[in-house]
């Protein structure tokens, strides 16, 4: 009962309120009494089960419930950071001055060249 997948815990909470409603039946067709039902270990076992089942169901809900807030907190702080960056503006300059350099350096070989 270690499962951590709430489909599994669902998958065992519908399973061991079935066993418990056989072992009630069971326990009535062999004529005990409400009291004898309510000592019954096994019986008692299987709710005790159930009991830790639903905590279990509950638990992983809480769990994903908090994952899903830490998220959207995440993306939200996120998106704030972004907006607070400064947006770099790229200078048309300073990207023409390479181009600028090469034909600078293509002009003085050809001048060295004539010579």
């Amino acid at each position: 009962m270690g499962s951590q997948s709430k489909q599994t815990r669902q998958l065992q909470h519908k399973q061991l309120a079935e066993r418990i409603e056989k072992r009630t039946a069971l326990l009535n067709t062999q004529g005990a009494t409400a009291g004898q039902i309510a000592r019954d270990a096994q019986l008692k076992k299987l709710k005790g089960d159930l009991k830790r089942t639903k905590a279990a169901i509950s638990s992983i809900e809480k769990r994903a419930e908090t994952v899903a807030a830490a998220r959207t907190l995440r993306d939200a702080n996120a998106e704030k950071r972004a907006a607070a960056r400064p947006k770099k503006m790229k200078n048309k300059a300073a990207e023409n001055a390479p181009e600028a350099a090469k034909k600078k350096k293509k002009e003085k070989k050809e001048e060295k060249k004539e010579e």
